[in-house]
């Protein structure tokens, strides 16, 4: 019985769920009216009218907090291609690195920049990718699988220019589908990132669009949704599609409900519900815990006991409602279960 017991434990432990990475989602929209001149001003109307994505994290963490420096893009397309705008905010852009002036120079990434990543197969094994940097210098090259790099490669049609302001530096530019894999049809899903170097602090600072960023990491790549003219998009529609592509378990927030995937099966939540459940269930495992502060032979537990209490009391404080918070939620439930776990084993071992 015994043995019985010790295996369902160690399951029970194995079967922990692992917490869900916060998918990066972008609708693109087909172009309204006449495309934006490429200027690097983002002043038409067009741009004021296009869904603005500001939700970027920190670059090259596997667990990362939001990004530290604000950044937003927005992305249109038409039987052209692909029109993208970028407003990278900056207090100091008089100290934006801009040494790199030539085409294709592999540096480039030493200057404040962006890195862009298209996978128009969503497999997340090849990409083209584009570089800009503050001044409008460009690089390209894409990738066929994890061992082909093609850095000879270059497109032949895309354009990009920027513009340098007081309080930010914009980049605006254009993609035709000559210099993609193919051409977006409406409801077509592409994998995508974003990545900005900064360096106007004195150290590196980046951020990506999803998680970790880069070109080692396609299969972390967000997601892009080519929308039709009247096409209306709901969450349940975007769940099916990205539970059929996207690596599990994931999550993310679309307007004001929470997309949960794991083990083949997706929720739909609205936010504060989810919020509220999970507080609940933090609360509901802790309190299975408390019993171990009278009992002298778990003294050497209360220490980590009263660490993760007051981790718990902070997280009830904060006032934004991101799904970064969920994910540390559900980390410290995750800790919280596995001391339960070790506590009953030992438990059941004396």
């Amino acid at each position: 019985m015994k043995k019985l017991l010790i295996f369902t434990l160690l399951s029970a432990t194995l079967l922990l769920g692992a917490v869900p990475r916060e998918l990066s989602f972008y609708i693109v929209d087909p172009l309204s009216g006449p495309p934006p001149v490429i200027d690097g001003k983002l002043d038409e109307a067009v741009w004021r009218k296009a869904a603005v994505f500001s939700n970027y994290l920190t670059f090259n963490r596997p667990l990362p907090e939001p990004g530290k420096i604000r950044t937003e893009f927005r992305m249109l397309y038409d039987n052209r291609g692909i029109y993208l705008g970028i407003v990278n905010f900056e207090p100091h852009p008089e100290k934006l690195q801009r040494r790199i002036t030539d085409f294709d120079n592999e540096n480039i990434w030493r200057d404040d920049c962006a890195e862009l990543f298209f996978d128009a197969r969503a497999n997340g094994i090849s990409y083209h990718c584009f570089k800009i940097n503050c001044i409008g210098t460009r690089m390209d090259f894409r990738r066929m699988d994890a061992a082909v790099y093609q850095t000879d490669w270059s497109g032949t049609g895309w354009t990009a220019r920027t513009a340098i302001e007081k309080d930010r530096w914009n980049i605006e530019a254009f993609f035709p589908w000559s210099d993609l894999p193919e051409k977006a049809d409406v409801s077509d899903l592409w994998m995508f990132c974003h990545v900005r170097f900064a360096y106007t602090s004195g150290n590196f600072i980046g951020v990506t669009s999803s998680l970790l960023g880069g070109y080692s990491n396609p299969r972390k790549f967000g997601y892009l949704y080519f929308k039709g003219k009247n096409e209306s998009v709901t969450a349940e529609k975007i769940a099916a599609r990205l539970g059929r592509s996207a690596e599990e378990p994931w999550g993310m927030q679309f307007g004001d409900t929470l997309i949960l995937r794991q083990k083949g099966v997706h929720a739909l939540k609205k936010a504060e519900d989810a919020f509220r459940d999970a507080f609940g269930n933090l609360e509901a495992v802790s309190r299975e815990l408390e019993r171990i502060r009278t009992q002298p032979e778990w003294r050497r537990f209360h220490a980590e006991l009263n660490a993760m209490k007051q981790e718990q009391n902070l997280l009830r404080k904060q006032k934004e409602r991101n799904f970064y918070l969920l994910q540390q939620i559900f980390r410290l439930e995750e800790r919280y279960r596995k001391l339960k776990w070790k506590i009953a084993l030992e438990e059941t071992l004396n």
